[in-house]
């Protein structure tokens, strides 16, 4: 893919998606709230690729009523919608508006840039959309109960689009990644030290990355990114879903203490 859309560019996977994907790129839109963190990838990116356009557009998703300007100026044969955050905590310790902002850039901002994007590739005759959902989109998650809803319902909205997609045109796809706990700033420092020994099996940002742009190459529906996380989704769906709800319940209960 020669010109690519990356929200959540300026740290994390989406960095690492930027830094692996500009080797073989001509155009790069590189979208995150910070600019100065984008600006310095752009550099970064422009120095090692001397080939590639970075473009830089700080945009912040929970903004979903401009969305259609992105669309519109980005020409482009590839988006990933690779932002997102959460929080683990009690629900209600989080505002109404810490709800509504979660649910937008996990899930309503994604939404409306697949849709749109999709519409303008069918136009084309090609084109790839990759959604970066989350593990925590394949089992429910208290004390990350709307982080969890957003993403399954982005990865539910997915799979569904892309078999509608099929008999319009082979050539436009949305593609579903689902990693799991990764080391990035995802969570702060503080939350990161309470998972404890547990760190040690979460992937890095920049082998999530890899595995990722593995699994969109081979044009996979749904991928679950990295060994171990397939083995724990496999377990996990064998047991009941009051049983899945008692033992991840228990796990992240044990970080916000």
């Amino acid at each position: 893919m020669e010109k690519i859309l990356i929200t959540g560019a300026s740290s994390g996977i989406g960095k690492e998606l930027a830094k692996k994907l500009a080797i073989k790129s001509k155009k790069m839109y590189l979208l995150a709230r910070s600019s100065d963190k984008l600006n310095l990838l752009k550099k970064e990116l422009e120095e090692k690729n001397p080939l590639i356009e970075c473009i830089c557009i700080e945009y912040d998703l929970t903004d979903i009523d401009n969305l259609r300007n992105i669309v519109e100026n980005c020409d482009v044969d590839l988006v990933i919608n690779c932002a997102g955050f959460g929080k683990i905590t009690d629900f209600l310790k989080l505002s109404d508006k810490e709800d509504l902002d979660t649910v937008n850039v996990n899930f309503v901002s994604p939404l409306i840039l697949t849709k749109k994007f999709s519409e303008k590739f069918l136009q084309k005759g090609k084109g790839i959309i990759l959604n970066v959902c989350s593990t925590g989109a394949l089992y429910q998650h208290p004390y990350m109960a709307v982080y969890s809803s957003a993403k399954s319902a982005l990865l539910h909205y997915s799979l569904a689009l892309d078999e509608e997609l099929a008999p319009k045109n082979k050539d436009v796809r949305v593609l579903s990644v689902c990693p799991g706990p990764t080391e990035s700033n995802f969570f702060d420092k503080n939350t990161q030290e309470k998972f404890g020994s547990s760190q040690k099996f979460m992937m890095s940002s920049e082998e999530t990355a890899k595995k990722i742009i593995k699994a969109m190459e081979k044009g996979r529906k749904l991928s679950i990114i990295g060994f171990r996380n397939r083995v724990s989704m496999f377990l996990i769906n064998l047991l009941p879903i009051s049983l899945q709800l008692r033992l991840a319940g228990l796990v992240l209960k044990k970080v916000i203490k």
